[in-house]
């Protein structure tokens, strides 16, 4: 398996499990977040599952296709950026924790989006 291949597939089963501990677990989720809009995480979720179906099809049909793995880690990047957002300027107030869990999940999804770009 190629390195760009490794870490586009962890990348799919990473978005996929957060997304379904999203959907399956959001009553869980809003607490330890302090959080009380009980949308918030199936929404989120719905969209990792999307993205992560996005990823695995990607990476089992169109990996030579660079503009597309480019475009995987574009969206890696914006996910970082506004998880950096959120814990700088805590427009949610969400839970100490919480931003502890955000910015432990942007520093991994970072280091993916990187290695998966400069693995092309």
């Amino acid at each position: 398996m190629t390195k760009l291949r490794l870490y586009l597939s962890i990348n799919y089963a990473f978005s996929a499990l957060s997304g379904l501990v999203m959907l399956l677990f959001s009553e869980k989720l809003n607490q330890i977040f302090q959080l009380t809009d009980p949308l918030l995480f199936p929404i989120i979720g719905a969209n990792l599952l999307v993205f992560a179906g996005f990823v695995f099809y990607v990476t089992g049909w169109q990996i030579e296709k660079s503009g597309l793995v480019k475009l995987i880690s574009l969206l890696d990047a914006g996910w970082v950026l506004g998880s950096l957002a959120i814990i700088l300027f805590g427009p949610f107030g969400i839970s100490t924790i919480g931003l502890w869990i955000i910015g432990i999940v942007a520093i991994w999804i970072g280091f993916l989006g990187f290695k998966q770009y400069s693995n092309l």
